[in-house]
């Protein structure tokens, strides 16, 4: 076993899939509730219903595995640890017996099989004692510490973890701090990591557009296109052995299923709750533009986790807005049924009854750099057009250089060659995986190559707040000072002309 690497993303525990969760409190067993749909447990009696969950010998340990059994069951492994903070003794020291409890948690999840087809198990984590815990003042402290402690069992147990911060200046002050420590380098070829940094300046740039296949979606227990096919062909007991055209067997699935064809699509793709890794690292990213011939809502799910409030616009059945990002469902959406684009007659009609989404999605080929996740290039659709941006601009009057500037990225598995060769100058290929890499180890190799972008590309909306100053160095503490100076007094300014309004918009962003 590889060793294990340590994943920050920006979301919610209860959205992320993984193999096991850790859950915060204190010692006296008291969880908040806002635990509630982490633990599977309902608001309304969650104090009572939670208590049944406390680990045996908790009083002695202050950490364990919750046990119960039946309905009050968490649905994933769950251990809780004591992470609040005594006035007996230092933030400090009390920092470092919360950490010894962290690293026995961590041993006891290493003996768990990992789920959804991943190579390593998987364990989600907050941010510890920064809630309610009372390392709040210490917060820069607590996410050095966290790091450096899952840095170092991660390696030695051979398992993956993943912080999950709640908020943005949480999310670019462990970025901050990995990338400073040197996260994830270790285990990407150099061509690797300069791909990432490539990529993670077009995304900074804004100029960063994702295409997502059901490759993503796969990460989260969800089916290939021929595994949606082989259920539903079991559902009718239906041989498609003689039919070699995935569209084709399509064709004749709808013919058995009838009306109820969209339906038995949607209900293969719509069980599944929890986003996978990759789509909670795509959100991060700040795409503004996504395209996806997925029928699940599982990346805008991530997303609207990323966005708060705002949420993601979902076209074509919701109003594009200049301050919204959007999604755009090239082949229709499982919440509504009668959209989903699967069979031949789907394709061939494609162009006629879909025109302005294609046309969408050519705009982002010539105005955006797109990169293609999970996606084969094979979709007759997106390779028409492909080919048709392809042609315009070798007709058109732009120099030789921008007619061979690439439309985009594409993120194969595994290296393909041929493919490479066939779109020279037009998609750049990077394998995540060499060739004789094991099968079940390329999709890990996939989330941590986009976690490394993730990495490199996130902002810096800690920068200015107080909670992070032992992140600073010791030359930038009177900018920051004097930054926040401004901000305040900016603010404080009740007749402040319009045209600061830019000024604090940006203090703000940075923490302010």
């Amino acid at each position: 076993m590889s060793n294990g690497h340590v994943f920050v993303v920006q979301g919610r525990m209860e959205n992320l899939d993984s193999d096991a969760v850790i859950v915060a409190t204190d010692r006296h067993f008291s969880v908040s509730g806002h635990w509630a749909p982490t633990l599977g447990l309902p608001d309304a009696g969650f104090g009572e219903a939670v208590r049944t969950l406390q680990p045996d010998g908790w009083s002695e340990r202050r950490w364990g595995r919750a046990t119960a059994t039946g309905p009050a069951e968490p649905p994933k492994p769950t251990w809780f640890v004591d992470v609040a903070s005594s006035f007996s003794r230092s933030l400090t020291e009390y920092l470092d017996d919360v950490m010894a409890r962290l690293r026995r948690v961590l041993a006891e999840v290493a003996r768990l099989d990992s789920g959804q087809g991943r190579s390593h198990v998987l364990v989600s984590i907050p941010l510890l004692g920064t809630g309610h815990g009372g390392f709040g003042p210490i917060r820069g402290q607590v996410i050095d510490t966290q790091l450096r402690i899952c840095r170092e069992e991660s390696a030695a147990l051979g398992i993956d973890v993943v912080i999950v911060a709640n908020s943005t200046s949480d999310y670019t002050a462990l970025q901050e701090r990995r990338r400073d420590l040197g996260f994830g380098d270790a285990l990407l070829t150099p061509e690797l990591r300069a791909a990432a940094e490539r990529l993670a300046a077009v995304a900074r740039s804004g100029e960063l557009a994702l295409f997502l296949g059901a490759g993503v979606s796969i990460g989260a227990g969800l089916p290939s296109w021929n595994s949606l096919l082989g259920s539903l062909a079991e559902g009718q007991d239906v041989d498609l052995t003689q039919l070699s055209s995935t569209l084709d067997r399509a064709e004749l699935l709808r013919i058995k299923y009838g009306a109820d064809f969209g339906a038995a699509i949607a209900a293969q793709v719509t069980h599944q709750r929890r986003y996978a890794m990759t789509h909670a690292i795509l959100a991060a990213l700040g795409c503004r533009e996504v395209v996806t011939t997925n029928y699940d809502r599982l990346y805008e799910l991530a997303a609207g986790d990323v966005q708060a409030n705002a949420g993601v616009a979902v076209l074509p059945f919701d109003r594009a807005q200049r301050d919204r990002p959007w999604v755009l469902k090239m082949h229709g959406d499982a919440e509504r049924p009668e959209t989903i684009v699967l069979t031949r007659s789907d394709f061939v009609s494609y162009d006629a009854t879909s025109r302005p989404m294609g046309s969408l999605v050519q705009s982002l080929m010539v105005t955006r750099h797109l990169l293609v996740v999970g996606a084969s290039m094979t979709d007759d659709n997106f390779l028409r057009l492909t080919h048709e941006v392809i042609a315009f601009r070798e007709a058109g009057s732009m120099s030789t250089e921008d007619k061979e500037r690439p439309l985009g990225t594409v993120l194969p598995l595994r290296p393909e060659p041929a493919q490479a060769e066939l779109w020279h100058s037009r998609f750049d290929y990077v394998p995540v995986s060499a060739a004789g890499d094991p099968e079940e180890s390329r999709a890990r190799s996939l989330t941590i190559f986009l976690d490394h972008i993730a990495l490199l590309a996130a902002g810096n909306s800690h920068l200015l707040d107080e909670r992070y100053e032992a992140l600073l160095e010791d030359r930038e503490a009177d900018l920051v000072a004097k930054a926040r100076d401004l901000h305040d007094a900016l603010t404080s300014m009740s007749d402040r002309p319009t045209r600061w309004d830019p000024v604090v918009e940006l203090l703000r962003s940075l923490g302010a």
